[in-house]
């Protein structure tokens, strides 16, 4: 069996991911401790995989599209243009969910993976390779991150300032 294997500490890996998914998400009876911290989270995990779907499919057109412009310039139109290729696709959920806190939350959960991932990266590697990081966590993560959460947010301020509204005329 697969998930019999032992690990060196104790438990299975599935026992493990168990006790981690029941102390992050759920309460002693199993129930979820908050249906929006839980939502959130995996829809922070969808919009990873979208972001990541950006730029993975839009890097090599833009390289082809802007080959004759300067290096500078290739290198801002493929940090920008993906992440706001997934932010669109991201703020668009905004519309779809009857919960209009999702979507703001779940770029709070993206702010916190990023932060965990520099801070990881900062403790485990050397300078120079972490030097390296840095490029590339700056050529990916701030222009999705930031649009994405701004545009959220704004669009909840807005929600919210409408329903405040249509709450004062009734």
């Amino acid at each position: 069996m697969a998930n019999s294997k032992e690990t060196p500490a104790g438990g299975t890996l599935r026992d493990k991911l168990d006790r981690f998914w029941r102390i992050l998400f759920l309460n002693e009876q199993g129930r979820p401790k908050s249906a929006m911290f839980l939502y959130s989270f995996c829809l922070s995990l969808l919009f990873f995989a979208i972001y990541a779907s950006a730029y993975f499919f839009l890097i090599d057109v833009l390289e082809s599209a802007f080959a004759a412009s300067s290096v500078l310039m290739r290198n801002i139109l493929q940090a920008v243009l993906p992440g706001l290729a997934g932010t669109l696709v991201c703020c668009a959920l905004f519309y779809v969910f009857p919960d209009k806190r999702l979507v703001p939350v779940a770029y709070l959960w993206l702010a916190a993976f990023a932060l965990a991932a520099l801070i990881t990266m900062a403790c485990i590697t050397e300078r120079e390779e972490f030097r390296i990081f840095l490029y590339f966590f700056a050529m990916l993560i701030p222009a999705g991150l930031l649009s994405g959460g701004l545009i959220s947010f704004l669009q909840f301020r807005r929600y919210r300032q409408k329903a405040e509204k249509a709450k004062e005329a009734c």
